[in-house]
């Protein structure tokens, strides 16, 4: 048995740790933790202890057989102060009453409701595209997915709210380097964090007052999760819900979105095959349907693959509430506990060439993978509630996409990753479409 004193790590400076190094770049960081120091390696940011688990079987135990002894990471602790108590943030029985209470809105047969609602705003979003002219295919999925959560989990259209929304979440995020740092409390009241902060907020209870207002007046349908919540807890709660729903709901499938379309417009050989499944089952410029999702096992092993090789949700923390043990680790209380999809899922142990794009190996079974060698939607209890949701409107977006138009790359154009509380592209992902019937 080890203790966390006893793990191999980098070499920490005085006071700040390896705060400087994780921050120049946190995927590097926790990617060179781990292929030089094992598989349970200790850092700091400055007095913090963390342990990064790399190991699938570790990141199972984190987060099924030891979930009821850990909390959620400080810096989700920490991001209450500007999302406040959504389902993200809250903890105990807190979480899991809200869990069941917005369950209903996830279900399998009301996510199969919102089905044609996503295919249609897909179409309509995308037949504004100008032939040859270079757009912003990250700023398309974003307004896409947005306008889908308002229409399926808010019974309301934002489409005319989306830049005000996309702005807000913008400020937001913007602080998350922030948040990593033990003074985080005081450093978000000083300027300028307290201005991106308070605009972002302002801006989004703003529009959660104008959405509960409107429901308070009887407009909008009273079976979407806005009414539930609203039916079942006071405002200022269900103000907390939906800021999470408008970041937990459209934020990861959207840079998902964004990522698949820059892997397939940079490998079109690839592109083709995805294609001509789509055109098979719909047809050029035609709309796929949810009785489509098992014709299209090609087009959902992509989006598997973007979440491989980009997950929006790049690394998840746990924070020890009482001595525990993970693997052969003893860990004591305060331990932060570091699980990096982005990690895992380029491990080569588990994925052979990982920095390869190749969506074929998500359509043979790989038995001797491990579980949590692959979980962009996290795990245990608190495995991310819209899953089903973010699969079927992912698959369908995706052939929306794919059967009207071809994807090419801009030249000079390259990706360029910003690890926030998600993991986004920060200069957006830049596509040139051209129409699908005329290749």
């Amino acid at each position: 048995m080890r203790t966390v004193k006893d793990l191999p790590g980098p070499a920490a400076a005085p006071l700040v740790g390896n705060a400087l190094q994780f921050r120049r770049d946190r995927l590097a960081f926790l990617t060179t933790c781990a292929r030089e120091h094992g598989d349970a390696v200790a850092f700091r940011i400055g007095p913090a202890a963390l342990v990064l688990l790399s190991h699938p079987d570790a990141v199972r135990e984190l987060l099924t057989a030891r979930q009821h002894e850990v909390s959620k990471g400080p810096v989700l602790q920490r991001a209450r102060a500007v999302l406040g108590d959504g389902l993200l943030t809250s903890e105990g029985e807190t979480h899991r009453h809200d869990r069941r209470l917005l369950q209903a809105a996830f279900s399998r047969q009301r996510v199969t409701r919102y089905a044609q609602e996503m295919v249609d705003v897909a179409a309509d979003r995308t037949a504004s595209w100008v032939p040859g002219r270079a757009l912003d295919l990250h700023a398309e999925t974003v307004r896409t997915t947005l306008t889908v959560a308002g229409r399926t989990l808010f019974g309301t259209r934002l489409d005319d709210d989306v830049a005000l929304v996309s702005a807000a979440l913008r400020e937001v995020l913007s602080v998350y380097g922030l948040l990593m740092l033990p003074a985080a409390r005081v450093l978000l009241r000083l300027p300028p964090a307290r201005r991106r902060v308070r605009r972002g907020t302002a801006a989004l209870d703003a529009l959660t007052a104008r959405l509960i207002a409107e429901r308070a007046e009887g407009r909008g349908t009273g079976d979407d999760l806005l009414s539930v919540l609203l039916e079942s807890t006071d405002r200022r709660h269900a103000r907390d819900q939906v800021v999470t729903m408008l970041l937990a709901g459209h934020e990861t499938t959207a840079n998902a979105l964004a990522f698949a379309g820059h892997l397939l417009a940079t490998h079109p050989a690839v592109q083709d095959r995805v294609a001509g499944e789509v055109l098979g089952v719909c047809g050029a410029g035609g709309r796929p349907s949810v009785e489509d999702l098992g014709r299209l096992p090609l087009t959902r092993a992509t989006l598997a693959e973007a979440l491989r090789l980009y997950p929006p949700s790049w690394a998840m923390g746990r924070q020890a509430q009482v001595p525990t043990q993970v693997g052969d680790v003893e860990v004591p209380t305060g331990t932060v506990l570091l699980a990096s999809q982005w990690v895992l899922h380029r491990d080569p142990r588990w994925w052979p060439e990982p920095g390869t794009f190749d969506p074929g190996r998500f359509l043979t079974p790989a038995p001797d993978r491990p579980r949590f060698a692959f979980f962009p939607f996290g795990g245990g209890t608190r495995q991310c509630i819209g899953e089903a949701f973010a699969w079927t409107e992912g698959v369908l977006t995706l052939a929306t996409i794919l059967a009207r138009w071809r994807l090419l790359a801009v030249p000079g154009r390259e990706l360029t990753l910003d690890p926030l509380l998600t993991l986004r592209p920060r200069d957006g992902v830049w596509i040139v479409p051209a129409p699908r019937e005329a290749v």
